[in-house]
């Protein structure tokens, strides 16, 4: 009888040991989908954000402050009577 009861304890121990290894792999998996969804949510929110900017400049394209803007950025143009002041790196 006795011999029956330690072999019981030794499964029941067996068993145990074996659902804590499977437990804790299933927490490491978890907490890496969990960085990783967290990581994509984050990459969605700067798309959504850039998508945005996207669409306010394609609804200001063919404004005239829009032009001016982009001959002023790009191609360093000025309006008459403005001073340009140069900075020498």
């Amino acid at each position: 009888m006795k011999k029956l009861f330690n072999l019981r304890n030794i499964i029941f121990i067996g068993i145990i040991v074996n659902l804590i290894v499977i437990l804790l792999s299933q927490q490491s998996i978890l907490d890496r989908n969990m960085k990783n969804y967290r990581d994509l949510q984050e990459q969605i929110q700067a798309e959504t954000e850039q998508n945005e900017k996207l669409k306010e400049e394609q609804e200001m394209i063919g404004t005239y402050e829009y032009i001016e803007r982009k001959a002023r950025e790009k191609l360093g143009y000025v309006k008459k009577d403005e001073i340009v002041f140069i900075n020498e790196k």
